[in-house]
């Protein structure tokens, strides 16, 4: 397998980049969710608006919350330099979509929680829209990796508060490789 990515990172070196860079930062994202289960109860100073809501997750916010966790772990898992530009951008796509359905599910949630993912899903947007060929993606590693960590972090809050009530949403997976 070693010899497999050193055949790539000759031929698409900036695919493996991308891959590398964007599975690090979910990496980030989802390390920090899925340490969520254990440990200590959020301070007074960031009372989410999930804590009302826990012991009353509808069916709908659950599958939400199944679908975009499914989404970022999927992104975790992506390889650039076997799916192309078009393979990351559906990706990128799909989360964005399972953000924007997690907010419309989540709509009764803490206003400001709801303002942050709205603004990070814009960002992913912006961000997929300057996507048009390898060396767009290869060009734009930052952005992609910043845009995917902007929306997990902008989740988390709702994930965090969901998650204890929701026991078919699938945990964080860590990328491929670590």
């Amino acid at each position: 397998m070693a010899r497999h990515f050193d055949d790539v990172d000759r031929a698409r070196p900036g695919a493996v980049a991308i891959a590398r860079i964007a599975a690090a930062a979910v990496l980030a994202v989802t390390a920090v969710a899925g340490c969520t289960s254990g440990g200590s109860p959020p301070t007074a100073a960031t009372p989410s608006a999930a804590a009302p809501s826990t012991a009353t997750n509808s069916a709908a916010l659950c599958a939400a919350a199944s679908e975009f966790q499914t989404a970022a772990n999927a992104i975790a898992h992506v390889d650039a330099s076997t799916v192309g530009v078009n393979g990351v951008k559906a990706a990128l796509e799909q989360l964005g979509t399972a953000g924007a359905n997690l907010a419309t599910a989540a709509a009764d949630q803490s206003a400001p929680q709801m303002d942050d993912l709205k603004q990070a899903l814009n960002g992913l947007q912006t961000t997929i829209g300057g996507l048009a060929d390898q060396g767009s993606l290869s060009a734009k590693l930052g952005a992609i990796a910043a845009s995917v960590a902007a929306v997990e972090q902008a989740a988390k809050p709702l994930l965090d508060g969901i998650r204890p009530n929701c026991p078919s949403m699938p945990s964080a997976e860590p990328p491929a490789g670590s």
